[in-house]
C-alpha cells in the first residue's frame, strides 16, 4: 500500500493545478421582501429570537427592507451563502411587498449580483381553501408580465420566466384546471414551479401540470411529527426518491428542498419547536440537522430536468425562524425566553447566536471541490489516503466518495480529477450566471454584511 500511495503522490504533484468541481447546483431561496414601517410591514417582535432571553437580532438589525445597504448586505450575504436566486414572497399588485421589490431591490446597484423570481402568494390571491376564487390570477399574471418578467436580472429557464406557486396542492389538486389552462394560454412561455409535494405517495399525474415541483413546508412532513432526527431527514429522503421517480416519469423536474430548523410560536401555537441540532443525540452541534439535510439528503436529489435546482426555506423567514439570514453573533446560547414559563417558545431546546453558520454550511454543502472525501473542504493528504483505500475497487456505489468520475469503478480517470483538485479549498462564494465558484479577494476579508468587493475566479 504504501509503494501505491507513492506512486499515486507523485501523479497527483505532476498534474497540473486545474480543478474540476462538482454538478453545479442552482439554490434558490425565499426572501420576503416585507419587513419595515407602515401598513403591511412586518416588525421582528413577533419572532422566536426576539423573544429569548438574551434576544438574537439579525446581523443587520431590525432592518427596512427598503434601506439599500439592508438591500445590499442582503445580496452580498446571499452570494457568500452560494444563493444566486430569490424566490421573493409577492402578494399582490401594489402590495407592500411588490413596492419593496419593484421600488427598492430590482433597481438597486447590486440587484446583477442575483436573480430573482416571484413566490405567487395563493393564500393572498386565490381565497380560502374551500371556496378558492381564481378571478385574480390572468390579472395578476398580466401584471407580472408587465412589471417584471423583461427585467434583465429576472429568472429564466430556457428563457421561459420562472414563478413559484404557493399550495398548489390546495388550490390546483383536483380543481382550478380551467383557470390553470387560461394562465397556460395567455402565458404560454412561463416555467411553473408547483409547491405540490407533501409526504408520500406523490403521483405522476399530480406532477404532469407543471414545469417543476418542489415544496415550502418541510418541517410539515418531517421534523413536524419526529423532530429534528435523524429520523426525519430518512423520511425526507423517501419523499424526495419517491417524488423524483413520480415527476421523472411524466418528464417534471423535483426541486428538492431544505430549511434548518423550525419555530413559529412567536406568531402561533400547536407547532413543537424543530432546533438546528440533532436532537437525537446529545453530541450534536448547531448547524449539524442542517449540514447532514443538504449533504445526505438534499444535494444527492438535484435533478437534471429541473436544471439542478434546489430550494431553500428560507433566507429571512424570521417568524418561523426558518432563515439562514446571519445573526449578529453576540449573545449566549440559551433555552430561556420571555415567556410566563420561561420555556413556551423554545419548549426547552437550545438556540444559538449562529452568526454567519447557516450561510458558511449551505456554500459548503452546494459549492464543492471533487475530491473532498473527508468533508473538511480541502483535497489534501486526508482525501489522498481514503481514496487510495478504495484504489481499483472495480464494483462499488460511489465507493465512499471515490468515483470521482461517477462509472463505478475507481482507476486512473478518477485519479486525474483528484489530482486537478490538489490542495484545493472551497471556502467561498458562488459567481452568478457562469460555471465555477469564486473566492473572495482580501476587499471582502471581513466585510461579509457589507456590499461585496471585487470578487476573483479562479
Amino acid at each position: 500500500m504504501s509503494r501505491l500511495a507513492a506512486s499515486l503522490l507523485l501523479i497527483i504533484l505532476l498534474c497540473g493545478s486545474a480543478w474540476t468541481q462538482q454538478q453545479d447546483i442552482m439554490v434558490g431561496a425565499y426572501y420576503y421582501p416585507w419587513y419595515g414601517p407602515g401598513t403591511g410591514g412586518h416588525g421582528f417582535h413577533r419572532t422566536l429570537r426576539d423573544h429569548l432571553v438574551p434576544k438574537q437580532a439579525p446581523a443587520l438589525g431590525h432592518y427596512n427592507n427598503a434601506d439599500t445597504e439592508v438591500i445590499a448586505g442582503h445580496i452580498h450575504q446571499s452570494v457568500m451563502a452560494n444563493i444566486q436566486f430569490w424566490a421573493c414572497s409577492w402578494w399582490g399588485p401594489e402590495s407592500y411587498e411588490d413596492k419593496m421589490l419593484k421600488n427598492h431591490i430590482l433597481p438597486h446597484a447590486s440587484a446583477g449580483e442575483l436573480k430573482y423570481a416571484i413566490l405567487y402568494e395563493s393564500t393572498g390571491r386565490l381565497g380560502s381553501f374551500s371556496n378558492p376564487d381564481y378571478s385574480k390570477l390572468l390579472p395578476d399574471f398580466t401584471y407580472l408580465s408587465t412589471h417584471y418578467f423583461d427585467q434583465p436580472h429576472y429568472l429564466r429557464i430556457d428563457g421561459r420566466p420562472v414563478v413559484f406557486i404557493y399550495l398548489t396542492r390546495v388550490y390546483f389538486r383536483d380543481r382550478g384546471d380551467q383557470a390553470l389552462a387560461d394562465l397556460r394560454a395567455a402565458f404560454p412561455s412561463l416555467y411553473i414551479v408547483a409547491d405540490d409535494v407533501f409526504g408520500l405517495n406523490y403521483k405522476s399525474s399530480y406532477a404532469a401540470k407543471w414545469d417543476a415541483v418542489t415544496a415550502y413546508d418541510v418541517y410539515g412532513q418531517t421534523m413536524g411529527a419526529l423532530g429534528s432526527t435523524h429520523a426525519a431527514l430518512s423520511r425526507l429522503d423517501t419523499i424526495l426518491s419517491d417524488t423524483r421517480a413520480a415527476a421523472n416519469s411524466v418528464n417534471v423536474g423535483l426541486i428538492p428542498f431544505a430549511c434548518p430548523g423550525f419555530n413559529d410560536r412567536a406568531v402561533r401555537s400547536g407547532h413543537t419547536s424543530a432546533p438546528r441540532y440533532f436532537q437525537d443525540d446529545p453530541q450534536s452541534a448547531e448547524g449539524d440537522f442542517f449540514r447532514s439535510m443538504l449533504r445526505d439528503v438534499v444535494v444527492p436529489q438535484a435533478d437534471p430536468l429541473a436544471k439542478n435546482m434546489l430550494i431553500l426555506t428560507s433566507f429571512n423567514e424570521w417568524h418561523e425562524d426558518t432563515q439562514i439570514e446571519p445573526t449578529a453573533g453576540e449573545s449566549e446560547t440559551t433555552a430561556l425566553d420571555d415567556s410566563a414559563g420561561g420555556t413556551d417558545y423554545t419548549q426547552g431546546a437550545r438556540y444559538t447566536d449562529y452568526g454567519h453558520l447557516s450561510i458558511d454550511i449551505l456554500r459548503q454543502e452546494t459549492c464543492k471541490v471533487l475530491g473532498d472525501l473527508d468533508h473538511n473542504y480541502r483535497v489534501d493528504v486526508k482525501a489522498f489516503t481514503l481514496f487510495a483505500l478504495q484504489w481499483m475497487d472495480m464494483d462499488c456505489d460511489d465507493c465512499d466518495g471515490a468515483d470521482l468520475d461517477g462509472d463505478g469503478a475507481i482507476g486512473a480517470a478518477d485519479l486525474e480529477v483528484l489530482a486537478r483538485n490538489w490542495l484545493t479549498e472551497k471556502y467561498y462564494a458562488y459567481l452568478p450566471y457562469a460555471n465555477g465558484c469564486r473566492w473572495p479577494d482580501e476587499s471582502t476579508a471581513g466585510n461579509r454584511d457589507g456590499a461585496p468587493g471585487k470578487l476573483i475566479t479562479h
